[in-house]
This record gives C-alpha cells, sequence and structure tokens, in this order.
C-alpha cells in the first residue's frame, strides 16, 4: 500500500510540472509571436493601425516656421503633409525635431515615421528614402555689406583662403564642403537653427554662408542691413525638396507619393508654395 501511494503521488506529480510546463511555452510562444508581428509590422500597416504619422521636424522658413511663444508651426511642408494627412484619413504628429547628423539612423531606428520638412536630397550613403520632389530650391552666398571678395565667378576665388559658415549635417553645409572641399570651415552644432550660420558671418567669424534665399529673407527681417547676397556668377547648388523616409518602406512610399501627385495635378501644392514663395525663389 505504502509503494502504490508513493508511485500515485509520484505521478501526479509529474502531471503538475508537465502541465506547467506546457502552460508557460504556450504563454512564451504566444507573447514570443506577438513580439515578432510588431517587429515586423511594415510602416504603412502601423500608420494605418493607428492613424498617426509621426513626424520629425526642424526649423527652416518657409518650409517650417515656428511660432517660438505658442510653438505652433506652419509652412509650405507643415502645410503639405497636413493636407496630405487629412485626404488620408490620418493626423500628424509633430513629434520632436531632428539632428541632422543623427536623422538618417534615427529615421531607420523608428525614432519617429519621416521627417515632414525641406530636406534636400542627397545619397546620405544609401541610409534613407525620400518621397517625390515637390520643389526645387538654390543655395546662395550671403556676405557682410562691405565685402565685395565675392562679387565675381566662383573660378576666380581663392576659395583655400575662405572661411565658411556651415551647420553639422545640413544639405547647404554638404554641398559646399563638396564643391568647394579647399575651404575653411566653421560648423555650428547639430541642433543649431539654420539661421545662425548667417549670425556667424554677420560677427565675422566667417566670410560667407551657403543658404535659401528665404532663409536670408527671415534673417534680414530682424537683422536688416548686417548682410547681402554676394554677386557670384550662379548658385553654389540646386537642390531638389521633399519628405525623407525609412528604406524598404514601398507601400508607405506609395502613398505618400500618390497623394503628393494628385495635389500637383490639382493645382493645390501650387497654391501653397505660392502662399508661401509668392517672389518664386523656388522651382516648382
Amino acid at each position: 500500500m505504502k509503494s502504490a501511494f508513493l508511485i500515485l503521488v509520484s505521478v501526479i506529480l509529474s502531471f503538475v510540472t508537465m502541465t506547467l510546463f506546457t502552460n508557460k511555452n504556450v504563454s512564451d510562444g504566444v507573447s514570443g509571436v506577438t513580439s515578432v508581428k510588431q517587429e515586423s509590422e511594415s510602416l504603412y500597416d502601423k500608420v494605418i493601425r493607428t492613424g498617426v504619422i509621426d513626424c520629425g521636424y526642424f526649423v527652416e522658413a518657409p518650409f517650417t516656421i515656428k511660432n517660438e511663444a505658442t510653438g505652433e508651426i506652419s509652412g509650405i511642408a507643415v502645410d503639405l503633409i497636413n493636407v496630405i494627412a487629412k485626404d488620408l484619413n490620418l493626423k500628424i504628429n509633430w513629434k520632436e525635431q531632428i539632428s541632422f547628423a543623427t536623422f538618417p539612423d534615427d529615421l531607420n531606428n523608428k525614432k519617429y515615421d519621416m521627417i515632414c520638412g525641406s530636406v534636400f536630397v542627397l545619397p546620405r550613403a544609401g541610409k534613407i528614402d525620400y518621397a517625390d520632389t515637390y520643389a526645387q530650391v538654390p543655395v546662395y552666398g550671403y556676405v557682410t555689406p562691405n565685402n565685395t571678395s565675392f562679387d565675381r565667378s566662383f573660378s576666380d576665388i581663392d576659395w583655400k583662403n575662405v572661411t565658411i559658415s556651415g551647420l553639422d549635417g545640413e544639405g547647404a553645409t554638404t554641398a559646399a564642403q563638396k564643391v568647394l572641399p579647399e575651404a575653411k570651415m566653421q560648423i555650428l552644432p547639430q541642433l543649431s537653427n539654420i539661421s545662425e550660420m548667417l549670425l556667424v558671418v554677420s560677427s565675422g567669424k566667417a566670410d560667407i554662408a551657403f543658404v535659401m534665399p528665404t532663409v536670408f529673407e527671415e534673417f534680414n527681417k530682424t537683422n536688416a542691413g548686417k548682410l547681402r547676397k554676394a554677386n557670384l556668377d550662379k548658385a553654389l547648388y540646386n537642390y531638389n525638396v521633399t519628405f525623407a523616409i525609412p528604406r524598404n518602406e514601398l507601400e508607405f512610399k506609395s502613398m505618400l507619393n500618390n497623394s503628393m501627385r494628385q495635389l500637383k495635378v490639382s493645382g493645390e501644392l501650387e497654391s501653397l508654395l505660392n502662399k508661401y514663395d509668392p517672389q518664386k525663389h523656388f522651382g516648382r
């Protein structure tokens, strides 16, 4: 009897142990499947599921203008992505201001869904992708009023004796480094405002800064007469401007592009550009 009792107890304990082990594995399996599913979810599926696009952004008039008192943002890029979102029955979450130096990695690491701003189309080591172009912009040089050394052709300037004001990772700075590699660079840190490049020139710490004409116009509103456009023979560079998106997100890219193309055909994009760029600095 004692032996039979011990056998019965052993069987019961074995059954309980197996049940607990099985339940744990099932639970872990479900959790694992859920985790894998979320990890592998495409950006398109995530946006459709949540109804929200998380935007990274940076301030660059007239594409993105920030009211420092209220925090409200407006501009070409802001209005454009808001119209696209409305057409797609989505909402925009302005998540955070980006770092130019790290945003390609931040984008692919899902810190935000896209850069909803005036991103210049650059190779960027193939790290990111772009939506369709919505504008083309020139980059010009700006100098102090009495500095006439830049009123000539690019080829007539001894660039190795020139200091250019730049911003770490910013598109116009990248162009200057590419086109004028012999020039010295005075580089501002990543989170500086783009207009600060002009302040560096006006304070005498650099000879010239290359920015979009609208960036200069915004700067000139509060710094009238401190700088002028250099009479160079051409723009430093011309860029396509668009939104940046992660690599390999073709469904999401297609959704954006289809909306953008319709806005071009309907004339809505043209109206939006005219609202913020009445002087037509930008190509349409």
